[in-house]
Formats: structure tokens, C-alpha cells, sequence
């Protein structure tokens, strides 16, 4: 034997190696905790085949618009102030409107209006005006921005949740939007799916706002709920109506009768067993003075006092600014840590609090409840909080036995399909025949190898691309065998017709190859989830195809051919 031959069968020897390692702890099904195979990692499955949780997800745009609009309003109404223009009765309107289009109203002195135009039109670009009265301006989202505020939603809500996911500990999520409202989870073996839905759906939503003691104690808030439950706006604890979905309907109906610029908010009152017992009613001002886009970072640390878990918090330089300005100019007055609108806390403030550091007491329960639901807050606040709420629009469970049914007859499909390739091609092929199996079963070795060192997602579509895999890799070989028999029968000897017929064949099998890469190429760029597994495993196939049929096969046939050298009168088994 040549030595260039020797020197080729060595890193053929060096892949099956590796290939073997990579490949072994998933085929041989080991425990990575207590294995002492050196290399402890095995092929990740998609939901399909390990279970797990899949959700559709819808975005609450109604709401978005309202908060953009709300902030909106207060930044205006700020602006309006240091430029000493005396603007008042700012208001947000939704009741008479579409609620993908609020509005903002409010009153100036009419020989400020070029003043206030111009404001409008150099800082609040994003705002269209929709009323102009004599000191009276109307204003609304531009429709240019409307599709930007949902497009800039759906891509920070997918950011968040992936985030999210990402500190929970779910390998190999996929998450993409569906339309231009909903939002596709995948969650491959997860089993705590309540916990998980909570973590995502979860909006997060921080804000510091000031308790307005001083028209609570002339406002009767149970008289006024009282009267709010007389025309049917009531929460039933037993029923599916949301409490945020509550709380906006009361706030809507007791508009009039509530103090300017202010809204009813609720603390949750827990008993030891974490369940809400009861709900004590805030009336505190509508304007958010800090908010959780300051956030910095929230860590679970333990209460001196109560000795239970709790969220400590740190704002950024920015908010640690605006936290400063809030506490000192209101010493002595309340402060309500509202968290996705329920109020957590509300401290009275007793001095001013600088290094922008605070911290989230949580309900009562048992020390691992309450620890629990610390680390989930955390995470939440750290990942970011949604810009919108999220519907669950969808929910499956595919739970693990369905996989492993998935996995056992998609295995045995696949197997049934090789096993009758392979006997075909000895059949018909004989000692070239196998060959070409013995090539082919180095392919898909290669194959399981790669997807495991990717760190890449076997989905039930990927074992189909594998055995796609196997159908372009016989369809190789057959290429070269056609033209090697070509080239026999033209005179040429066993040597030349073999070298012959791989190089011509060469361009042939490249070619094709070069195809089926641009189509999986597509369907990777534009499909998603199981699409993508497909388009996966088919590109690798591709490049394992190539190798195996070109190099291996080739290497396998030169041996073959040393081998009837030795007999007298050699004929080629093909």
C-alpha cells in the first residue's frame, strides 16, 4: 500500500474516533451526572421528541398605545413647564375612541399656540394632531409610529421572554413571531409549566408612584367600590376575568368621582399559605415617577427584620437621579412600589434616598414558597419587563411518553428505510455494494457527531432530514458505480475505470449537492421551528455526504482494488 493511502486511512481512523466519543453517550443512553465517559454531553431534543410545553401567545397592543400615549402626556405636560408655559387639564381619552388610537387633551393660553406648536412639532414628533380649538390642542399617535410601537413590541417581547427562558434553564427554546400579533414558545422537557408561564407571561412591570393620602382621607374608597358594585363591576375570585381587567374597569367607572390624576390601586393581603385572603384599596396619582426601565439589576436577599427572602433593587445612574429628586421632596408622604399594577409595598419615606437601592417585600407563606417566588421575581426583573401584556392564546403539552413514541417509530422508520437501501445496493452492486453501505454508515455517524458538538436540535423533521440524508448519499454512490461500469466497459482497466469515474463523477455529485444545500439554505433562513431542524440536519448530511462519497468510498475502493491484484484474473464486483 502507498503511503499517501496510509496517510488518508489514518484521518479516517481519527474522524470515526471522535465521531465514536461524540456519538457514544447518546447511543448508549448515559447518565451525564454520573458517568466517568470523559466526554459528557449528548444530542439535544426538540419538544417533539422529549416533550415539554408549546404556547401561542397573543400581544395586548391596546394597552401599549395607552402607556405610550400616557407618557407621552406626562413628558408634554413636563416640557410645556420649563418652557413656563401654564398648560393644564391634561388628559388621556380612550372611552370615545379606538383603542389602538387614544388621545391626549388639554387647555393653553391662546397666545402661547405657536410656542406650543412648535414644541410639539421639534420634540413630540411621533404625535399627530387631531383637534385644534381656540386653547384647546388634541393630539394622537402618528400611524407611521403606531407601526413602529409594534413592531418595536413584538421584537422586545420576544427578547424578554427569550432572556427569560434563558435564566430558567431550558436548552434549545425556539421562539418566533407568529403574524404581527402573536408569539410562537417552544420549551423542550420542560415540566414545571405553571412556573414556566408565569415567568413568561409575567409583564414585570415596575413603577414608583406617590400615595395621595391627603384626598384619601375625603374620599370613601369602600363607598365608592360599593357603588361600582351595584352596576355589576365586581372581581369574582372563582372566576377567568382578569384583576388587572377589574381594576381598569373600576378606575374607568369611577373616573368622575375620583380625585384629578389619580387612580385605585390594590396590595394583595396573603395568609401563611401564600393564598390572597384579601385586598386593601390605594388611591394614589396616575403619574409614574420612576420606573423599571431604571433598573439595574435585582438580586434575592434576606430581610434583617423578618428574616424571609426578599428582591433588593438598584436603579441606574439615571434613576438613582430621579429616585434622589422623588424621596427628597417628599418626606413624610407614601411611596407605592406598584409591580404589573398591584401594589407591593407603600413605605412612608423618612428621609432622602440616595444610591438609587431599594428593595420588594413579598407576600406571606411558607420560606421555600416565598424564596421561589423571589428568584422568579428576580429573574423577571433582571430579564426585563414585557412592554405589553401577554394573552395566552394556545397551550399544548407534549408530554414525554408521546416523544418517546415519536423517537421509537421515527428510529424504526428510518432504520426499516436504510436497512432496505443497503440491502438493494448489495444486491445489485455486490462487493461495491458494500461499499457504499459501509460508507453510508459512516455518514450518518459523522452526522449524529456534528449535531452533537453544534450543540444542535434534533427535532421528528431532522430524523427525516437524516434519512433524506442516506437517500442523497445512495443516489452519490450510484453516480460513481454507473460511471465506473461506463468506464469498464469502454476497455479501460480496473485502475483507470475507478479513477476515471470518480473524477468524472465528481461534478455531477457537486452539483446536486450544491442544489439541495441552496433549497435547506432557504428553509433555514426563513422557516422556523421544526422547518429549521429539517433544513439542519439536511445541510450537515450535505457536507457528510460529500466526504463519505468522494474521500471514503474512494479510500475503500483502492483498498479493494490492492486486494484483486493478488488474484489472477480480477474482475470488479460492481
Amino acid at each position: 500500500m502507498e503511503r499517501s493511502w496510509w496517510g488518508k486511512f489514518f484521518v479516517l481512523v481519527c474522524f470515526l474516533v471522535f465521531a465514536g466519543i461524540y456519538v457514544y453517550p447518546t447511543v448508549a443512553d448515559l447518565d451525564l451526572k454520573k458517568t466517568n465517559f470523559p466526554f459528557k454531553q449528548k444530542i439535544n431534543l426538540g419538544l417533539d421528541l422529549q416533550g415539554g410545553l408549546y404556547m401561542v401567545l397573543g400581544i395586548d397592543f391596546d394597552n401599549v398605545y395607552k402607556d405610550f400615549i400616557s407618557r407621552q402626556s406626562n413628558q408634554l405636560e413636563d416640557r410645556l413647564k420649563e418652557k413656563s408655559i401654564k398648560a393644564s387639564n391634561f388628559e388621556v381619552l380612550t372611552k370615545d375612541y379606538s383603542l389602538d388610537d387614544p388621545r391626549i387633551t388639554f387647555e393653553y393660553p391662546a397666545a402661547e399656540k405657536e410656542a406650543v406648536q412648535q414644541l410639539i412639532k421639534d420634540e413630540f414628533w411621533s404625535l399627530r394632531l387631531t383637534g385644534d380649538e381656540q386653547g384647546h390642542f388634541q393630539l394622537g399617535v402618528s400611524r407611521t409610529h403606531r407601526k413602529t410601537i409594534r413592531e418595536n413590541t413584538l421584537n422586545q417581547s420576544i427578547e424578554v421572554i427569550r432572556n427569560r427562558i434563558d435564566e430558567f434553564g431550558v436548552s434549545e427554546p425556539s421562539i418566533t413571531s407568529q403574524g404581527a400579533d402573536r408569539i410562537v414558545v417552544e420549551l423542550p422537557g420542560v415540566k414545571d409549566v405553571e412556573r414556566a408561564k408565569s415567568l413568561i407571561g409575567r409583564t414585570a412591570k415596575l413603577e414608583f408612584k406617590m400615595v395621595n393620602d391627603k384626598d384619601a382621607s375625603s374620599v370613601n374608597l369602600s363607598v365608592l367600590m360599593g357603588e361600582a358594585k351595584e352596576k355589576g363591576i365586581v372581581f369574582d375570585e372563582e372566576g377567568t376575568q382578569k384583576f388587572s381587567d377589574y381594576v381598569r374597569s373600576l378606575n374607568e367607572f369611577l373616573k368622575v368621582k375620583l380625585p384629578k390624576n389619580t387612580e385605585i390601586s390594590f396590595e394583595r393581603i396573603q395568609g401563611k399559605t401564600g393564598k390572597v385572603t384579601s385586598r386593601v384599596p390605594y388611591l394614589i396619582f396616575s403619574k409614574t415617577e420612576v420606573t423599571g426601565e431604571d433598573l439595574q439589576d435585582a438580586q434575592v436577599q434576606y430581610d434583617p427584620d423578618t428574616r424571609m427572602p426578599a428582591v433588593s433593587f438598584s436603579l441606574s445612574p439615571r434613576g438613582a437621579v430621579l429616585f434622589d429628586k422623588l424621596t427628597g421632596d417628599n418626606i413624610g408622604n407614601r411611596l407605592a412600589i406598584v409591580l404589573d399594577n398591584i401594589v407591593f409595598s407603600a413605605p412612608t419615606i423618612q428621609s432622602r434616598i440616595g444610591g438609587g437601592r431599594g428593595q420588594i417585600t413579598l407576600g406571606r407563606g411558607s420560606h421555600d414558597e416565598v424564596l421561589k417566588e423571589a428568584n422568579d421575581l428576580a429573574i423577571v426583573l433582571r430579564a426585563g419587563a414585557l412592554p405589553a401584556q401577554l394573552e395566552f392564546m394556545e397551550q399544548r403539552v407534549v408530554g414525554p411518553s408521546l416523544g418517546q413514541d415519536s423517537i421509537r417509530n421515527g428510529s424504526f422508520a428510518g432504520i426499516i428505510g436504510a436497512a432496505l437501501v443497503f440491502l438493494f445496493m448489495v444486491f445489485y452492486y455486490r462487493v461495491s455494494g458494500v461499499i457504499a453501505v459501509a460508507s453510508l454508515t459512516m455518514n450518518v455517524l459523522f452526522v449524529m457527531a456534528i449535531l452533537v458538538g453544534l450543540g444542535a436540535t434534533l427535532t421528528l423533521p431532522g430524523i427525516a432530514g437524516i434519512a433524506l440524508t442516506i437517500g442523497i448519499a445512495v443516489d452519490s454512490n450510484v453516480v460513481i458505480y454507473e460511471r465506473i461500469r461506463e468506464e469498464v466497459r469502454s476497455g479501460k482497466k480496473l485502475l483507470a475505470a475507478v479513477e476515471s469515474g470518480f473524477q468524472k463523477a465528481f461534478r455531477t455529485i457537486f452539483d446536486a449537492n450544491i442544489t439541495n444545500a441552496a433549497a435547506a439554505g432557504v428553509l433555514l433562513m426563513y422557516g422556523t421551528g421544526p422547518i429549521k431542524g429539517f433544513a439542519v440536519t439536511l445541510l450537515i448530511g450535505i457536507v457528510c455526504t460529500l466526504f463519505t462519497a468522494v474521500f471514503v468510498c474512494r479510500l475503500l475502493f483502492e483498498l479493494y482494488l490492492k486486494m484483486l491484484e493478488k488474484k489472477t484474473s480480477p474482475t470488479l464486483s460492481i
